[in-house]
């Protein structure tokens, strides 16, 4: 074994600088290492027509807002803009914010200043977020851009003022910065509580809040652009159909940021826009902003006013033959130059001419926090926003994992974790095996044959078909004709039971006649014209027939729903539930509901919270989720394919159980072992063991296809890696306990250990059970070695008790034949 010393601070390795005093503002120290620069310092930024102020008395929107625009308009001419007009340089002071100014006939720029973050914005739109290393050091967190239009880019001087917020539920010492009556932009200090900006970003600190307003009379869409190699390596965002980490090797096209099952650009089940990266940056953005777009190093050529073919998205299997993205940065020639930024976007609507997906002509009846909630049906039509704005956090910590447990601690914490058995033993389900073709017969030849292997196991899950339609949540008497005496039996033999459900009634069903006549399914509009004509909203979805869902916004329909998935557990006994869907892209186009939505993922929220949350704490599992953290129950990641790459396969395991927990989703449970052998791709032994042994430290395992269907030597090395989890279940559990008070993730990345370790960011194939065993399993075809790096500190590996090694180190070219998980646990002090 061959060992290569090898770890760097990531300290050392940032940008340094200091500021000095006098008129003429700061100047960088010389960097210490060399990365590209801001893009705006370059090329000015797109932008939008003239646009009138947003804070005119005659534009101010009706909602709650309106007593931010009112303080802000009362500011009037405060200390900055007195200075621009004098052309003075200056500094005022307002408690928590402390503000330097410069005015410049080229680039004129303010600076504010927060505990250990200063923020500098120029007059061109560029701004530099400036903070505190681990050695107390100030360094560059991050480079960007706040979009201007292009009239207005460097051409007119910025003007500040102060503006006391606290009647808007908001802070008193907030810094309001002017390009004339174009673009406004609010700086609120952070921690600022349940202000004008919500609880999205309630306790954070080092940093500040930005609200960037345009109005939407001349303007599509508003935008922050956030340099991306300024800060390092990114993680957090969404779970991707191509799964690579970190984000940086991504070519993410900007598009809509909602849960898809197979998106537009790429995005899968979960998302959450806040990232983390290397530097210590922690990026939040306001997770109910109307019509809000992400996207991070682009492909150049489609920012650049380069058309291409119009791309269509559906739902489900409509998708199949569209590219799985987000493309690999430079992998191929159409993404070969990307633009190097992170986008975050409000627009004025989902149209795009490059993309068509099942939200695109959808116009809201309601605003998130508008006066007077939602328009209920029947009510008003489709409001206008007359100005659109940006919400984020933008906050320097000393590093990736201080950000991320600053991310962690504005979410809210689950007061239940899952129940132990489903994080002790395996799941066991029948959807990868038997598919739809699932009867009582099959289900307890199956169990006998699991209890017979005397491998683990936990819940026996029934997948799809067990009802007589979709929707009725009764069993199918022609095959399951005794499913009390069925679900009896399994208990007997040590499973708890659980049924695959999802929000989703087909015409035929007796639950249809029922739910139409009481309004509990989602309509759809089909004529442009008010009032709307409504009819009920079938749509396509993965399987057959089309399908209406159930109305969440509804409270009576909730109702109506829960107490059937009661009835089924009063009847025959079943343990829990297997909620699949409540993605937004499984609605009809145009839905309407009883309780209008504001954004596309307030849908997913009430399914997760007010369906699936009545039955946390127990063995349920959802897929998706949207401000949902706080729901005690298992969050599986999307339907994986057998095969070994990063585009939804093998490879892609790790990063996103890693993406759930830096999203706040603690309780990850990896898909289905083997992944669901679609298309008539079924794994092999290789594949089969090595992606057993992947999930093995995770917090929760699933199989359906058994190991004794592949072959013997499946099914002594599946054994093997079971044994291993034995030996560190009281870790997990222990793990899973932790979660209602910090939220911390039970399976972390390897820079989690030592963040200031550049050695660690770029590492996708290994990853830490809490702090003290860090798991390294082979995720490469026909590899039987690999490198593994350990963090500094003294280490042994599991198959060799009692050889120490020193950490802050690759091995190189460790033995990992198919039988050997590569496992090293930390020697603590007293050990050693």
């Amino acid at each position: 074994m061959e060992r290569l010393s090898g770890a760097r601070r990531a300290c050392e390795g940032r940008r340094s600088g200091s500021r000095e005093s006098g008129a003429a503002g700061a100047r960088e120290k010389k960097r210490v290492c060399s990365r590209r620069s801001a893009p705006g310092s370059r090329r000015r930024s797109p932008g939008a027509s003239k646009a009138s102020s947003p804070y005119a008395d005659d534009q101010q929107p009706a909602s709650s807002t309106r007593a931010v625009f009112s303080a802000i308009a009362s500011a009037g001419e405060g200390l900055g803009a007195v200075e621009a007009r004098d052309r003075v340089s200056g500094t005022g002071n307002r408690e928590s914010l402390r503000v330097r100014y410069v005015p410049d006939e080229e680039n004129s720029w303010i600076e504010v200043s927060s505990e250990a973050t200063r923020l500098r914005v120029k007059n061109d739109g560029r701004f530099e977020l400036w903070g505190k290393c681990e050695r107390n050091r100030e360094v560059l967190c991050c480079s960007g851009v706040v979009t201007l239009p292009g009239e207005v880019a460097g051409r007119v001087e910025l003007t500040y003022s102060f503006a006391d917020l606290k009647a808007a539920g908001g802070s008193p010492h907030t810094v309001v910065v002017r390009w004339a009556d174009y673009v406004t932009l609010v700086i609120h200090p952070p921690g600022t509580g349940h202000g004008p900006h919500g609880d999205w970003s309630k306790g954070l600190t080092r940093g500040f809040i930005l609200e960037k307003y345009i109005s939407t009379d001349h303007a599509e869409m508003t935008e922050i652009k956030i340099d991306v190699d300024s800060a390092g390596h990114w993680f957090g965002g969404a779970h991707f159909m191509n799964q690579l980490w970190p984000l940086n090797k991504v070519s993410w096209e900007t598009g809509p940021f909602y849960p898809f099952d197979h998106g537009p650009t790429g995005l899968n089940t979960l998302v959450a826009p806040q990232f983390v990266t290397s530097s210590g940056l922690l990026v939040m953005v306001d997770p109910d902003t109307p019509f809000l777009h992400i996207g991070m190093n682009g492909p150049e050529e489609y920012h650049n006013g380069k058309s291409r073919p119009l791309r269509k998205w559906g739902t489900g299997v409509q998708n199949a033959t569209n590219p799985i993205l987000p493309e690999q940065a430079g992998a191929c020639k159409k993404v070969a130059k990307c633009d190097g930024v992170l986008r975050i976007q409000s627009r004025k609507n989902f149209v795009d001419d490059k993309v068509s997906h099942t939200w695109s002509n959808w116009a809201p009846v309601a605003w998130p926090h508008s006066e007077g909630g939602s328009t209920s049906e029947g009510g008003e039509g489709p409001k206008e926003r007359n100005y659109l704005k940006i919400s984020l956090a933008l906050c320097a910590f000393s590093n990736v994992r201080e950000s991320s447990m600053a991310s962690l601690k504005t979410l809210p914490r689950p007061k239940v974790t899952p129940n132990l058995h489903v994080l002790q033993d395996p799941i066991w389900t029948t959807w990868a095996k038997y598919k739809q073709w699932v009867t009582e017969g099959k289900v307890l030849t199956y169990a006998k044959e699991i209890k017979d292997s005397g491998l683990d196991y936990s819940v026996m899950e029934i997948d799809d078909r067990w009802q007589i339609s979709y929707g009725d949540l009764d069993f199918d008497p022609g095959k399951f004709p005794d499913p009390k005496g069925m679900v009896e039996q399994l208990h007997e033999m040590g499973f708890k039971v659980t049924l695959w459900v999802m929000p989703f009634v087909e015409k035929r069903s007796a639950a249809f006649k029922e739910g139409r006549e009481k309004g509990y399914f989602v309509k759809r509009v089909t004529s442009a014209c008010h009032p709307y004509e409504e009819q009920p909203g079938f749509f396509k979805w993965w399987n057959l027939p089309s399908v209406v869902a159930l109305d969440v916004t509804n409270p009576e329909a909730v109702d109506w729903y829960v107490s059937r998935l009661r009835r089924l557990q009063d009847l025959y006994g079943i343990d829990g539930f297997k909620f699949d869907g409540g993605e937004p892209c499984f609605l009809p186009k145009n839905p309407i509901t009883s309780k209008a939505l504001s954004y596309p993922s307030e849908y997913t929220h009430l399914w997760v919270k007010e369906v699936a949350g009545k039955f946390q704490g127990g063995v349920c599992e959802v897929r998706t989720g949207h401000k949902t953290q706080d729901v005690g129950i298992m969050t599986r990641i999307g339907d994986r394919f057998s095969t070994w790459d990063f585009k939804n396969g093998l490879q892609s395991i790790i990063p996103t159980v890693l993406t759930s927990g830096l999203l706040g989703y603690p309780f990850a449970l990896p898909d289905i072992i083997g992944g669901n052998a679609y298309f008539g791709r079924k794994p092999d032994t290789e594949l089969f063991v090595r992606w057993t042994q992947v999930n093995a430290l995770m917090p929760a395992m699933q199989f359906s296809i058994a190991p004794w269907h592949i072959g013997k030597e499946a099914q002594d090395l599946v054994s093997q890696a079971m044994k291993l989890r034995k030996k560190f279940v009281g870790d997990i559990i222990g793990l899973a306990g932790e979660t209602s008070e910090l939220l911390k993730p039970i399976v972390r990345p390897m820079w989690w250990l030592d963040p200031g370790d550049e050695a660690t960011y770029e590492i996708s194939d290994q990853f830490a059970l809490g702090d003290d065993i860090v798991v390294a399993p082979v995720v490469v075809k026909g590899q039987r070695k690999r490198d593994v790096y350990l963090t500094a500190g003294v280490w042994e590996d599991l198959d060799k008790p009692g050889e120490r090694i020193q950490g802050g180190q690759w091995l190189l070219n460790l033995d990992a034949p198919l039988a050997k998980l590569p496992c090293f646990r930390r020697i603590h002090q007293e050990e050693a």
